[in-house]
């Protein structure tokens, strides 16, 4: 288990005393051109050395002394406290920006894997072209880290009830909000910047343009590094490519898509956001050709995409059909951190805006010990098995295979144990099998629990500040 306290640390190691700042601008942006370090390009962080007049006042946590999670009022009290340390902008060439846009930006930054805590000129880009100021204030006035109504939004707020609904459901509308409607009540909750703003701000026609994806991309501060590789949990997970490949049949059953598909009633399909992303600014790579409409989603995160208009409503045959599909194109099936599965998405290392970044990083992947957290199982190859085909080399979608002076198969980093090797192996020497105590692994059963999850993970690891 990781140490607590040490923001950036293993991030520090790995790329051996080279300044964070210099690594992210230039691997971040060239390399990891991607929705998790690539919204970088356009950055232009302050040195940490820097004397300005937006140099935060360091919040001091009063966190409790002992070990676990917070409790959700320890985590949203915290949340309170760092937005309301937040105040007004000077951009570098004078321009203000009002502080209700600086305190909405830290706030989402308390959800999920964050959006970086350090603040540039181009940090506010994103949620002053979606928010209005009158809509960011009424943000900030919602319930913290839970699933609410109009009436509650109204009971804290002091809003007029009617009024409260109508905004909800308007920002809901225009993927600012979640929406779950249980018996005939609607319920809303904040949103991390993703899984959530970006795919469902996205996915609407009418930003599908290089003015949005832009101003998305320039936002992130410079430590979402270790806010995405550093917390003890994955933005998302891979999980089995084929359960056949998997030792003794080992399959978990949230890592069964099989089994996922097959128990939920209420499945959408909808079009990769990385490859829509970088199609829309360009930057998609140009022998990329993997499918499009491949991201699955279920239950109520179905519900939401169906009902928005974001996703195309399917039967559980589509879905199976899609999946394979992938699967047979040499494609990486991923989850989001959630036992209820509600998002299975289609990836590979040269389009996933998750995969590409960890190909970036290259043996730094297995030096922060990301793999670890990433996957449930492990990639265990028998070398007096293997009949040297070099069929596992061209098919792995991380380009972590290559072939020794012998003629045998070298497994790199980054690997992410999909198990596309191992669909292809003709003697079988190359097998998934189930990490050690992985079977206990407890999953946050919803997306929203996952952003509690993370976010308490980073206050307590000071990092978010």
């Amino acid at each position: 288990m990781k140490e607590e306290n040490r923001k950036g640390t293993l991030v520090e190691d790995a790329v051996k005393g080279i300044n964070r700042r210099n690594f992210l601008k230039g691997a971040a942006v060239s390399a990891l051109s991607v929705t998790s370090l690539g919204m970088l390009a356009g950055c232009s962080p302050l040195n940490k050395e820097d004397e300005s007049a937006n140099d935060a006042k360091k919040v001091v946590y009063e966190l409790p002394d002992r070990e676990g999670k917070l409790t959700l009022e320890e985590l949203n009290a915290l949340r309170q406290q760092y937005v309301d340390s937040k105040e007004e902008y000077v951009c570098e060439d004078g321009t203000v920006i009002p502080a209700v846009y600086v305190k909405l930006r830290a706030l989402i930054n308390t959800y999920g894997n964050g959006a970086g805590s350090e603040v540039h000129d181009a940090s506010f880009n994103e949620v002053m072209y979606l928010f209005s100021e009158k809509e960011a204030q009424a943000y900030l006035e919602m319930p913290f880290g839970v699933r609410f109504t109009a009436t509650d939004f109204s009971v804290k707020s002091g809003r007029d009830e009617t009024d409260c609904l109508k905004l909800c459901e308007d920002l809901a509308a225009r993927g600012l909000l979640k929406r779950l409607r249980r018996g005939g009540v609607a319920y809303f909750h904040h949103l991390a910047p993703a899984h959530g703003i970006w795919e469902y701000v996205l996915l609407l026609p009418e930003n599908q343009n290089k003015e949005y994806v832009t101003k998305h991309k320039s936002m992130w501060g410079a430590d979402i590094v270790s806010d995405l590789y550093d917390i003890d949990t994955p933005f998302y997970y891979p999980i089995p490519v084929d359960k056949e490949i998997v030792v003794e049949d080992e399959v978990l059953s949230y890592d069964d898509y099989e089994k996922i598909v097959a128990r939920n009633e209420v499945i959408a399909v909808s079009t990769c956001q990385c490859r829509l992303g970088q199609d829309i600014d360009g930057s998609r790579a140009p022998d990329c050709d993997h499918p499009m409409e491949t991201c699955i989603t279920t239950g109520e995160q179905a519900e939401f995409y169906i009902e928005n208009g974001i996703g195309r409503q399917i039967d559980q045959e589509e879905a199976l059909k899609i999946l394979r599909h992938s699967v047979e194109v040499g494609m990486v099936l991923q989850s989001c951190h959630t036992s209820s599965t509600e998002v299975i998405c289609s990836c590979h290392g040269d389009c996933c805006d998750v995969l590409k970044s960890y190909v970036a990083l290259g043996e730094n992947y297995d030096k922060l010990g990301i793999s670890e957290v990433v996957s449930h199982y492990e990639l265990q190859y028998n070398r007096d098995e293997c009949v040297k085909c070099r069929l596992c080399e061209p098919v792995c979608p991380m380009f972590a295979i290559t072939m020794d002076d012998e003629g045998y198969s070298v497994t790199g980093s980054p690997c992410i144990s999909c198990g596309q090797c191992a669909t292809v192996c003709p003697a079988g020497a190359r097998k998934l099998v189930q990490r050690e105590g992985a079977d206990q692994t407890k999953l946050p059963g919803s997306l929203l629990d996952d952003y509690n999850l993370k976010a308490s993970y980073r206050f307590k690891n000071n990092m978010i500040s």
